[in-house]
């Protein structure tokens, strides 16, 4: 069977083990690759993809997962950072950007970048701009968006209680945190 090259061996260990397949992390992608016929009889499916035809057909097509190159990642970091500055400096038009038309050009040009951090918080940042032309989300692959989800709900997990005693003359005011 072919696999589109723009898969990655790690994309192709992950998709496995998301259906309950576990390949061994020492093997070579061209191993991997030479021995998808015996992984994919062991596959589970899922709403995702549901028959062996589909996996098939996702493993022979181009691979989701956005890879920009090196001189496209430094363009796009330019790009964010120059946003993120701009933003924390109050959106202010003072040499970074001139008009409202340049911050949204450059957002144009990197949202579809989303798997990247400094992406989605240019997106956040330009999005809270007064001077805003349109809304414009991050694309991010599915398990961008998953592994943001676990996120939130770790962090959310731990509350921090404050404990206040009252204070005699002899006793100062006692604040705890638990």
């Amino acid at each position: 069977m072919i696999v589109d090259k723009s898969h990655s061996k790690k994309d192709i260990i992950c998709l496995f083990k998301k259906h309950n397949v576990f390949i061994d992390k020492e093997k070579t992608k061209g191993e991997i690759v030479n021995e998808i016929e015996s992984y994919i009889k062991d596959v589970t499916y899922n709403d995702k993809i549901k028959s062996v035809s589909d996996l098939k057909d996702y493993l022979k097509s181009k691979s989701p997962k956005q890879r920009p190159t090196t001189e496209e990642k430094n363009l796009i970091m330019f790009r964010s950072k120059k946003i993120i500055k701009w933003a924390k400096n109050d959106y202010i038009y003072d040499g970074t950007y001139n008009n409202k038309n340049e911050p949204y050009t450059d957002m144009m040009e990197i949202y579809k970048w989303g798997d990247l951090s400094s992406v989605r918080r240019a997106c956040k940042l330009y999005n809270l701009s007064p001077q805003k032309i349109n809304h414009i989300n991050p694309v991010m692959t599915d398990e961008v968006k998953e592994e943001i989800r676990q996120n939130k709900i770790i962090t959310k997990t731990s509350e921090y209680k404050m404990i206040i005693r009252r204070a005699t003359k002899e006793d100062p005011i006692i604040i705890s945190f638990d």
